[in-house]
């Protein structure tokens, strides 16, 4: 079974790569005072089942989500919350569908639900969950936070891979 340490440097890595592929933005592990004091406002979560379930949940200060749909979905896109939203999910789709396989290997066959919006306050975990992993990034101006939850034991096969 992977180490919260190695499941958090997985996800750094995906969520890092995911950003710079899909948003065209650059995410920096060393936050600025600015980027620190910027709220998580925004929450989306995938819910994954598969050898072992659980939620991925990517959260975002709503001053980068413009820029994040404008760069994914074209400059109309950016003006309209709906879609950026939609943006968001997007990346948190594409992070976990790129996670686990590096957690279970490439073998290992997960169904991963849309990506669900979160009302402001609303949690995003049952009251007894430990996050598995958790990294956050500085986004231009704001930062982003990614957190996976694994609801019982990852299967001692499973390993997680970093590149």
């Amino acid at each position: 079974m992977p180490s919260t340490m190695e499941l958090s440097l997985s996800l750094s890595q995906t969520t890092a790569a995911t950003f710079e592929k899909l948003a065209l933005l650059f995410p920096e592990q060393e936050l600025s005072p600015e980027q620190e004091a910027a709220p998580l406002d925004v929450t989306v979560s995938v819910d994954f089942r598969g050898p072992f379930t659980g939620r991925l949940v990517l959260s975002s200060s709503a001053s980068i989500l413009p820029e994040i749909a404008s760069n994914m979905l074209g400059e109309a896109g950016s003006r309209q919350p709906p879609l950026q939203r939609d943006a968001l999910g997007e990346l948190a789709n594409v992070i976990c569908g790129n996670l686990l396989p590096a957690i279970a290997g490439a073998e290992a066959v997960f169904h991963l639900s849309a990506p669900r919006v979160h009302d402001a306050g609303e949690s995003q975990s049952r009251d007894d969950d430990a996050p598995s992993g958790h990294v956050q990034f500085g986004v231009e101006a704001g930062r982003v936070s990614t957190t996976l939850y694994v609801f019982g034991a990852i299967p001692a096969h499973a390993h997680a891979t970093v590149a």
